[in-house]
């Protein structure tokens, strides 16, 4: 809870705001009731002193019951006179207000009141329920003394306000805001301006509501008119396998399906549209080619079953085996390979049979034959070959030493 920062000193210059929400407006009478009694305890629990505790009474009741109206413009050429020469008139409590005095201001804050238009469409509230909830706060609020005060940070509205009111009673500045009661978005009935005289204004129009009954049974959480029931459905799988369950236990029997496997096949959920069974084998198919379906397969419609597996008597050609895929240097041995078992098998053929490259070679001229040396002249004299003598027998050759130059014989 916040009260902790609510000490035995700061009571004479603190201020406590209760802030309700009006977007369910069935729990503000226990919120109320709970912030008002959660503050009276802590209250007691600060053990304040009889003396001190009665003048903090006493000034909630100068607070109460000093309240002016704000000023209006024919009237400010009285502010000229003097104060001391007039003595300042200070009104009676009416009865049934402060009933729960307890030496602090309060001021009630009902936020969110932008919610009143959806309170209208979804919860069928009326504007007689926007004053009955009125009528209950301001009667409340005089009880315990406080202020009342409708606000909505959404739209912006009366939050300065609220502002401006905490100022006037903590530092005492003037208020020109004037108490507003016909506004139902814009309330504000500041301390000790209200009275039960006041309040059964809104009393004597009531027709739906009374004063006897309590709060909680007279603004009760309605349901939404709008909310619609949600019908959760199986899941798909489990409702495919218990499917192919019942198909085959038909099957199996060879009868004909009973009305309970009617029940299960239309749907059990209720309030679901009844239909007749489709066909037995196409919905035996149609549930088998889902279950059995590959991720990359695409969709079956059970209008149409899908085609059977083929058979030992169906006929399926035999599949054509690739060749294998040879380079440009495997490719040439392989064409030399056949012309060379084509030339042996058939020599006339061999001329025909020939490789890329044997073509190309017979497409070329024929090269010149070389001049013979007898009719072409020669520059330089023929040499005569020099014979050796042979060495006689028992002589061994000499070897020629290494490195060095070997002579002219």
């Amino acid at each position: 809870s916040c009260l902790f920062v609510l000490t035995k000193e700061r009571m004479k210059n603190a201020m406590v705001v209760i802030v309700l929400s009006l977007d369910k407006p069935w729990n503000l009478e226990e919120e109320l009731l709970y912030w008002t009694s959660l503050l009276e305890e802590h209250i007691k629990s600060l053990q304040i002193d009889g003396g001190e505790m009665a003048k903090l009474r006493h000034n909630v009741v100068d607070l109460f019951s000093s309240y002016k109206s704000p000023e209006r413009k024919d009237d400010r050429e009285d502010e000229k006179k003097s104060k001391d020469d007039e003595d300042e008139v200070i009104l009676p409590i009416p009865e049934g207000a402060l009933i729960s005095n307890l030496g602090i201001p309060v001021i009630v804050v009902l936020s969110k009141v932008d919610s009143m238009s959806t309170l209208q469409k979804e919860n069928d509230f009326s504007e007689e329920h926007f004053e009955y909830i009125q009528w209950y706060l301001r009667k409340a609020c005089l009880a315990w003394g406080a202020g009342l005060l409708y606000c909505s940070p959404r739209e912006n509205s009366n939050t300065k306000l609220l502002l401006d009111y905490m100022s006037h009673v903590f530092y005492g500045l003037k208020l020109r805001t004037e108490p507003q009661v016909v506004d139902r978005d814009a309330i504000f009935v500041p301390i000790g301006w209200d009275s039960p005289s006041k309040i059964a204004l809104l009393s004597d129009g009531f027709v739906q509501f009374t004063q006897s009954k309590p709060f909680v049974e007279q603004i009760a959480a309605l349901p939404d008119i709008r909310q619609k029931r949600v019908m959760k459905g199986e899941d798909d799988q489990l409702f495919l396998t218990r499917m192919q369950a019942v198909l085959v236990e038909k099957q199996k029997s060879g009868s004909p399906m009973s009305p309970s496997h009617h029940k299960v096949l239309e749907g059990e959920v209720k309030g679901a549209a009844k239909t007749p069974p489709p066909a037995d084998g196409v919905l035996a198919n149609f549930f088998n080619s889902l279950l059995t379906k590959k991720p990359g397969s695409g969709p079956t419609s059970p209008n149409h079953s899908p085609s059977p597996p083929p058979t030992q008597n169906t006929l399926v050609p035999p599949k054509k085996a690739l060749a294998p895929q040879l380079s440009a240097p495997q490719k040439r041995e392989e064409h030399e390979k056949q012309a060379l078992a084509a030339s042996r098998s058939n020599p006339e053929s061999a001329d025909e049979v020939k490789t890329p490259i044997e073509k190309t070679k017979t497409k070329l001229p024929a090269a010149a034959p070389p001049a013979s040396r007898e009719k072409s002249p020669s520059k330089t004299p023929a040499k005569t070959p020099v014979r050796r003598a042979a060495a006689p027998a028992g002589m061994k050759k000499p070897t020629p030493k290494r490195g060095l130059p070997q002579p002219r014989k």
